[in-house]
């Protein structure tokens, strides 16, 4: 299945975080040697180790449930009549099933008995 592609509002969009550090000096820093080194972020070691997880578990269920409304909203629901109709259909051919089956077992159990006497 596809995910829903939709625009989210401004509120829900994630805010940036203001790095107190140019971007060039994050990116790459040099070491003694002269070598390059891929620094950190200085909000990624700020942030609460549990927090996120725990955070990141309610958006993404608040994202589903409203996911899923949006989907409700597009099916199109049967009529009582077709609901009814479907339910009769479903019930006969329920009957009709367990007729033949009950015919099949009842002549096997007959030809069991006249085998094994």
């Amino acid at each position: 299945m596809s995910r829903l592609q939709k625009k989210k509002p401004q509120n829900e969009k994630r805010k940036r975080v203001v790095e107190t550090e140019s971007e060039a000096d994050v990116a790459v820093k040099s070491t003694a040697a002269g070598k390059p080194v891929q620094a950190t972020s200085a909000s990624m070691a700020e942030k609460p180790v549990g927090q996120s997880e725990t955070d990141n578990l309610f958006t993404k269920t608040a994202d589903f449930l409203r996911e899923v409304k949006v989907e409700l909203k597009k099916v199109v629901w049967p009529t009582r009549k077709q609901t009814t109709g479907t339910t009769v259909v479903v019930v006969i051919f329920v009957f009709i099933v367990a007729i033949f089956l009950g015919i099949f077992d009842y002549s096997l159990s007959k030809l069991v008995q006249v085998v094994l006497t």
